[in-house]
């Protein structure tokens, strides 16, 4: 029983730091904007190989599908706290699937200026690739931490998150690894149907 309890304890923290992170990335590209400081994108850098860290960890304690059970809904309850406050956000909420509800979420992301260019492509087999080609927050970011860095994109964990609000179908979620380029990233997301337990 205490085995149960040290790992669940375990998953929650793991869960909490990784939502943590996203939002102080997020706040870092506020105050990017208001208070542009050579450090800042060091720090940004710094926040951004952390969050990496815990996903690595994540995915090897509890695989990839763990993202719908121990991240996606940090990162929902954060998104439905912000329901009322825009007609995008209040969209994405009741988007009626998840391929709508993550494109709703990148037209938040090119509303926000965060990527002009992001979009989600439908591989019609239940899996998608959420691209953003150009984001705010590569340049130097990318650059310092290099092109080979194992993790999801900060941002395409967001969309990959947003699709909950759809429902997802009782499919189980997987995403893999972000390619980084010096610009942006493309992330692959699928929804695949639960094996029944024997």
């Amino acid at each position: 029983m205490t085995d149960m309890y040290d790992d669940a304890a375990f998953y929650t923290v793991l869960a909490i730091a990784i939502a943590s992170t996203a939002i102080l990335i997020i706040f870092l590209i506020f105050v990017k904007k208001m208070m542009p400081h050579p450090l800042m994108m060091k720090v940004s850098s710094t926040l951004h190989a952390c969050l990496f860290g815990y996903e690595t960890a994540l995915i090897e304690l509890i695989g990839p599908r763990g993202y719908k059970t121990h991240v996606f809904p940090k990162v929902m309850e954060m998104i439905g706290k912000l329901k009322g406050e825009d007609e995008l956000i209040d969209a994405v909420v009741n988007a009626k699937d998840s391929k709508q509800a993550m494109e709703r979420w990148i037209e938040v992301l090119k509303l926000t200026g965060i990527s002009k260019d992001a979009n989600l492509t439908d591989y019609g087999d239940g899996s998608f690739m959420i691209n953003i080609p150009h984001c705010m927050m590569c340049n130097p970011i990318h650059n310092v931490m290099g092109t080979d860095v194992k993790g999801i994109c900060p941002m395409a964990l967001i969309v990959g998150a947003a699709s909950s609000f759809g429902g997802q179908g009782g499919k189980v979620v997987e995403m893999d690894y972000s390619k980084i380029t010096p610009t942006g990233t493309s992330t692959r997301i699928a929804f695949k149907d639960s094996k029944p337990e024997n």
